[in-house]
């Protein structure tokens, strides 16, 4: 056994000094602090006023003026929006979580629950609206981003007659600067009607979706895509996961559901299943696309 040294002894201390830092210096590296509030938005459409239910987490270490709307599935709010939201809020960037089905009596059943995504859109443009006001937010700096039926939502958003209809004041100029669209059925548009995209904002839209999602073909989303005119085709991104089914970035397990707007409208079952390496890369691009154009960018809202 070896005896200490004046010299050991001085290496010891200094390792114990290094390892005393690093630890110190541990909280900078740890989640940003957030702060969380549950807040209650009034909705008003055709004389009915509602309250929508939304969490809002604000960091505030760090802020861009930036914020993000998430809009949930069919399923309620569930692990996909607290997954993007803790990326997003450790980026900088606020979030608020709306709870679409609270309001309308659906807590777990179909009762109560709109017969189709037009119906929420009225929500949605409260929800923006309540961003816009919101101190240390840019109203030009607010992104959407939905999964599923909330994925349909932030396609239907960027269509003008839309925004003119149930945006605050009917402005086509504040709505949404960027989108992002988790499997967001893209057969459906311009095919069954309430889901009309004609007249398109010229804001950027990110449209994430699985190989194996039970809604689309392999290539439903870029045929869309190709569908635009050039004006409107060159402010899509489209990625495509392999292996990936319809809900991948989600962390509950796998599911089966029947609607009958899966398989491109003939119905029938679809699989709801995680994929784990999907789930991280499209965390990962999620961040970069809402930081690329609501933090980076020059703020102007294009029409």
């Amino acid at each position: 056994m070896q005896q200490a040294t004046p010299a050991r002894n001085r290496l010891y201390a200094q390792s114990l000094l290094i390892l005393l830092l690093a630890l110190w210096t541990l909280p900078s590296l740890a989640a940003t602090a957030v702060r969380t509030s549950y807040v209650s938005i009034p909705v008003s459409q055709d004389g009915t006023t509602w309250q929508l239910a939304a969490k809002l987490n604000y960091p505030q270490d760090i802020t861009t003026g930036a914020a993000v709307l998430i809009v949930h599935g069919s399923g309620g709010v569930d692990s996909r929006g607290a997954l993007h939201t803790e990326s997003l809020n450790n980026s900088g960037l606020a979030t608020l979580e709306i709870d679409l089905w609270g309001a309308r009596g659906w807590v777990g059943q179909q009762t109560g629950r709109p017969r189709g995504v037009p119906e929420t859109l009225p929500d949605v443009f409260a929800a923006l609206d309540f961003l816009q006001h919101l101190d240390g937010i840019n109203p030009d700096r607010i992104g959407l981003l939905g999964f599923s039926w909330g994925g349909v939502v932030s396609m239907l958003v960027r269509n003008k007659q839309n925004q003119a209809r149930y945006g605050a004041g009917g402005d086509i100029d504040q709505g949404f600067a960027a989108n992002v669209a988790f499997y967001p059925v893209c057969w459906v548009y311009n095919k069954v009607p309430g889901y009309e995209l004609t007249e398109l904002r010229k804001t950027p839209l990110l449209i994430q979706t699985g190989e194996k999602d039970d809604y689309d073909s392999p290539t439903s989303c870029t045929d869309w895509q190709a569908s635009l005119p050039e004006q409107d085709r060159r402010h899509v991104d489209i990625t495509v996961y392999r292996n990936a089914y319809h809900g991948f970035n989600t962390s509950a397990p796998a599911a089966e559901v029947t609607d009958p707007f899966s398989h491109q409208g003939k119905g029938g079952k679809v699989i709801m299943k995680a994929n784990k390496s999907a789930r991280k890369r499209a965390d990962k691009a999620t961040v970069k696309f809402f930081i690329q154009h609501l933090v980076n960018s020059s703020g102007d809202t294009p029409s």
